[in-house]
């Protein structure tokens, strides 16, 4: 299956542009270390504070209720509103509850998609077409069980080919890839992972087959940077081109409080 990449423009880091251009697709970093808890409560809706509680583990809860700010604040510099004033809805399509892929009412056309794992959190927003972002920290316990039930044949052979100590970063690039795709097409992990086949890590992104019987033929895939010890990907479904990913951080948005400045590539 043929998925042309994102171009990903290196750029020096500079201050966002208040409106996203044509094909841009926006990916915003946070720490949630950085981010103190009282400035990001009041941004927050009754339903998202609601489910922040239901967190038993408080590192948990604060990448949550980080990756809801970071997004409210990031719609809200393109919308021209309060970050409380942005309309998230989250809407499960098999339990009907309010949790998964965030959704931004209205005219403007926005595009939004949510990840987080250890001290990283990402946004991503676009107006060119459903986005998914994902990032993972690269795990540093044995991913043997992880291989076995999240790579196909191909990539199980390609991730044995590496030596023993590149392979967690490699799995971890290929399964960033697969949460990419498949928070773009939104249909989560309702498609087991291993039926999906993503390029090898050392190439470019690329979705190289798909399950059902429609494939996301416009899907556009680039890596973005979290820094060391992460893997991260952005894909985007859309027909414009070219698409082209920026990245910031939080310290970006205007009126931020916080300090917060994760490495961005240069």
């Amino acid at each position: 299956m043929n998925s042309p990449t994102l171009f990903a423009v290196p750029t020096e880091h500079v201050a966002p542009a208040p409106a996203l251009a044509p094909g841009e697709c926006r990916v915003w970093w946070a720490d949630p270390a950085d981010e103190p808890v009282e400035n990001l409560v009041g941004a927050l809706s009754a339903t998202e504070l609601k489910r922040a509680a239901t967190y038993r583990r408080e590192q948990d809860r604060r990448r949550f209720l980080t990756a809801c700010w970071l997004l409210r604040a990031a719609a809200a510099e393109q919308l021209g509103v309060s970050p409380a004033a942005v309309p998230v809805v989250r809407r499960c399509p098999d339990c009907d509850k309010p949790h998964g892929r965030p959704y931004i009412l209205g005219d403007a056309g926005l595009h939004a998609s949510i990840s987080h794992s250890g001290s990283r959190v990402a946004v991503a927003l676009t107006t060119a077409g459903p986005v998914g972002v994902d990032v993972e920290e690269v795990p540093d316990a044995p991913v043997s069980e992880l291989v076995r039930c999240a790579l196909t044949r191909s990539e199980k052979i390609a991730l044995a080919m590496l030596p023993e100590r590149e392979q967690h970063a490699a799995f971890a690039r290929m399964w960033t890839r697969k949460e990419a795709v498949l928070k773009a097409t939104g249909h989560g992990l309702r498609i087991p992972p291993d039926q999906v086949e993503v390029s090898d890590p050392w190439d470019e992104p690329e979705l190289l087959s798909w399950p059902l019987d429609v494939a996301p033929e416009t899907l556009r895939m680039s890596d973005v940077h979290p820094g060391a010890g992460y893997a991260a990907v952005v894909a985007v479904i859309t027909e414009d081109t070219p698409i082209f990913v920026t990245e910031y951080t939080a310290a970006d948005l205007r009126g931020s409080t916080s300090a917060a400045a994760l490495p961005v590539a240069a």
